[in-house]
């Protein structure tokens, strides 16, 4: 099996959304309506927008961070259209499923009988996510050659089909 190579399995967008440290700070531009950033232009990779930043994006893909017990998330359905999140534990908040950008302390302490945790940060977690967070799955990246955030596409059933004839 061919090595993916780091660049292919990693969009360069992702690598500054999780170096962005600073969701929900006062925006630096629009101060004067005291608006906190919490939105994120992939097409631009900037810095963590606000509300009103959105002008200038408006044919952009943005997607918005929430907070979740003081931790960073990110809903599935703004996040999975861009990028492979398999193998990260889904989470339901206010009945919207999200992931986790960083990894999440309080599951570090691991409880007897537990059989699987994250392959990065060793937090608890069901059968069968490897990972708690997105961090967590980026830093995997450096571990497995063949783990990647980039989206395969789906086969359909006709492709499917001929993919288990034989040739």
């Amino acid at each position: 099996m061919n090595k993916i190579s780091k660049e292919d399995r990693f969009p360069q967008w992702l690598r500054s959304f999780l170096k962005i440290n600073f969701f929900f700070r006062p925006c630096e531009i629009h101060d004067s309506f005291k608006k906190e950033c919490s939105m994120y232009c992939l097409d631009c990779t900037g810095p963590a927008l606000c509300y009103s930043c959105l002008v200038d994006h408006k044919d952009h893909h943005v997607v918005q961070i929430r907070k979740s017990s003081y931790y960073d998330v990110v809903r599935i359905c703004d996040v999975s259209k861009f990028i492979d999140i398999s193998d990260v534990q889904p989470y339901i908040v206010n009945d919207a499923k999200i992931v986790y950008l960083e990894e999440r302390l309080k599951s570090r302490f691991i409880e007897e009988g537990v059989k699987y945790t994250c392959k990065t940060c060793r937090g608890m977690l069901p059968e069968p996510f490897r990972f708690c967070s997105l961090r967590c799955k980026r830093k995997g990246l450096k571990k497995d050659p063949n783990l990647t955030f980039v989206l395969r596409p789906k086969l359909s059933q006709d492709d499917s089909k001929d993919a288990d004839s034989p040739k």
